[in-house]
């Protein structure tokens, strides 16, 4: 059983509710990702996988973990929790749990999609000049321009793969910038890896992924580029293909470090979007990967 009580949800969920059966399974399948999550990651539950033991601070920090590492938008966020609190609200009405950790969360605001520029990087040199923006959000931004993801760019030991990478003069005076910005650091957590926590950890210095975007997301009021790794990732590969239609696939490959079907993905995104403009309908990007 993925989830407890699936067998009596899922009939309450066909003769009660009478929803569809896309719909049932959509419910189903987000508290089923609830359940695995807390069985992985949550140390009480998997000690004692008792209902009475999910807390609303659990299913919080699970929706925190979607907004962070999946980057869910906010109508998926909303619609998740919804799935959730109907299943919970069950459980609570038919008196098979006591508690009901989905009541006091509220949905968020409606997102005004922003729209990432695929020549973003074009104007990197002011992103890295602005000295409002945090020295990691700008040595993020710079990586990316070099075709590298941002799980590549976290892991300990990139700052050698960096070392071997060709810049411009703007870019090296941010490098420089950057390397007698975080020197001390460097230093007091003995290690030579580019994002270190504030707060010394020898065992463990390297920022995680949700501390990066913590870093994004606090500077993203500070500028109009929507600072989403994987967007603005994506946003520069579709650019590069599109301002280099003369190199061959090989050329392309080895600039971007993509594989052959991974270049040829781009290039059906890129002909979807180009298709949209041509026929005159609002174009958006970044379009979603699978």
């Amino acid at each position: 059983m993925a989830f407890p009580y699936e067998k009596q949800f899922r009939h309450y969920l066909t003769n009660k509710r009478v929803l569809a059966d896309s719909t049932q399974q959509d419910i189903c399948s987000d508290v089923e990702r609830l359940f695995t999550h807390l069985r992985q990651f949550n140390l009480v539950y998997r000690l004692n996988p008792s209902l009475s033991n999910i807390e609303e601070s659990d299913v919080r920090d699970y929706l925190n973990m979607l907004q962070v590492k999946r980057e869910i938008k906010n109508s998926t966020y909303n619609k998740t929790l919804t799935h959730l609190n109907v299943y919970f609200t069950f459980l609570f009405t038919h008196k098979l749990s006591t508690s009901l950790p989905t009541i006091s969360l509220k949905g968020l605001k409606k997102e005004t999609e922003q729209v990432v520029p695929l020549n973003w990087a074009d104007g990197l040199e002011d992103c890295l000049k602005n000295q409002q923006l945090t020295l990691y959000t700008r040595m993020v931004l710079l990586c990316l321009s070099h075709f590298y993801t941002i799980s590549e760019i976290i892991q300990p030991g990139f700052y050698k793969v960096l070392a071997s990478e060709t810049f411009n003069s703007f870019e090296q005076t941010f490098i420089d910038e950057f390397n007698r910005g975080t020197s001390e650091l460097k230093r007091r957590q003995n290690c030579e890896d580019l994002f270190l926590k504030q707060r010394i950890n020898l065992l463990e210095p390297c920022v995680t992924l949700p501390g990066i975007h913590k870093y994004l997301k606090k500077d993203q009021k500070l500028t109009d580029l929507r600072l989403i790794p994987q967007k603005l990732y994506q946003a520069n590969i579709l650019n590069f293909i599109k301002q280099n239609q003369q190199l061959g696939d090989a050329d392309l490959c080895k600039a971007m470090r993509l594989a052959p079907d991974s270049l040829n993905y781009y290039r059906m995104k890129l002909s979807m979007l180009e298709s949209t403009k041509e026929a005159g309908k609002k174009s958006r990007f970044p379009l979603e990967l699978n």
